[in-house]
């Protein structure tokens, strides 16, 4: 299975999902390997950390994740559109966000008319205005968003550095269902 991860723009934590979710399918006993197009490389340098000196998988991977540059315009954005099963539009509840994300759509759909879209909700801030208004300003985009949502947590800017570990118990169970509702539309 590839996973896309997307956005317009950058500042979404395009990076900092797709190392969760490397991070949650390797718990599930997947394989799973990061494509790391983005020209700051926040992801293979974050699994250089967390993997260190370990010997890197060689074969077939099942699961795949591009993590794609903060535009529509570049080159590996298209080509990892064009091989997603499912391209996740990483969006915050900000409006400027939701903007975005609406033409992120439309690129994904006149890619590849066969990936599943869905947009996902980050750095949501529960009992804030914005966050309440979640599902609100998911009616705004033209696909579904997943039903889970992620926090804003500290320990997930510190799981680029230290992988699943730097995790507290909410936040893995969090997680590993944003993981599950991944795998439920294959």
């Amino acid at each position: 299975m590839n996973i896309t991860l997307l956005a317009k723009k950058g500042g979404v934590g395009k990076s900092t999902v797709s190392l969760l979710l490397f991070e949650a399918f390797r718990q599930a006993g997947k394989t799973v390997i990061v494509h790391d197009w983005d020209a700051q490389g926040t992801s293979t340098k974050a699994l250089e950390l967390i993997d260190g000196d370990k010997p890197k998988f060689s074969g077939k991977p099942d699961i795949v994740i591009y993590d794609t540059p903060p535009s529509l315009d570049h080159n590996a954005t298209a080509t990892a559109v064009r091989s997603a099963d499912i391209a996740l539009i990483v969006a915050t509840p900000a409006p400027a966000d939701i903007w975005e994300a609406e033409e992120a759509v439309r690129f994904v759909q006149g890619r590849n008319g066969k990936a599943a879209v869905r947009v996902v909700f980050n750095k949501v801030r529960k009992g804030t205005v914005l966050g309440r208004l979640v599902d609100e300003s998911a009616k705004q985009v033209s696909v579904p968003a997943l039903p889970v949502t992620l926090s804003a947590r500290e320990c997930y800017q510190h799981a680029v550095a230290q992988g699943w570990k730097a995790l507290d118990s909410a936040a893995r169970e969090e997680v590993l269902q944003f993981a599950v509702a991944l795998l439920s539309l294959t």
